[in-house]
């Protein structure tokens, strides 16, 4: 399965999303903010990221602006709550800058992964 990089400043939300995916067979490692997710971009190979938008440091924003610059091809799944505003236009601003999915929060187990499943290229010999 797939190596995934949760980017996701809240704690409760970071392990249940790492339950989840983890359940589903994937390998996770795990960033509280955008400065640290980066960081691990570099030393690492990752299948997918999975960033939330509205963090501390560095936002999910300028996650995906650095990501399409160092890795291009890396898919990209952007959440939000909203927090200061509305998350559909930060979600819609993520996509427009790369993120191959967009959920708002709160999701549930069935959408996340069904997301994670459409973000990440298809396994040989399986079929969309």
């Amino acid at each position: 399965m797939a190596h995934i990089l949760l980017i996701e400043d809240d704690p409760l939300v970071r392990e249940a999303f790492e339950i989840i995916l983890a359940s589903d067979g994937h390998r996770i490692s795990s960033a509280a903010d955008g400065a640290i997710g980066l960081r691990q971009i570099e030393q690492g190979r990752y299948d997918l990221v999975i960033t939330d938008i509205m963090m501390p440091e560095k936002d999910g924003v300028e996650v995906i602006n650095a990501l399409r610059k160092s890795h291009r091809d890396l898919p990209i799944i952007a959440v939000s709550g909203g927090a200061r505003g509305s998350a559909t236009d930060y979600l819609h601003i993520a996509k427009v800058l790369g993120a191959v999915e967009v959920l708002s929060k709160p999701i549930g187990a069935k959408e996340l992964l069904a997301a994670v499943k459409k973000a990440l290229p298809p396994e040989d010999g399986e079929q969309r």
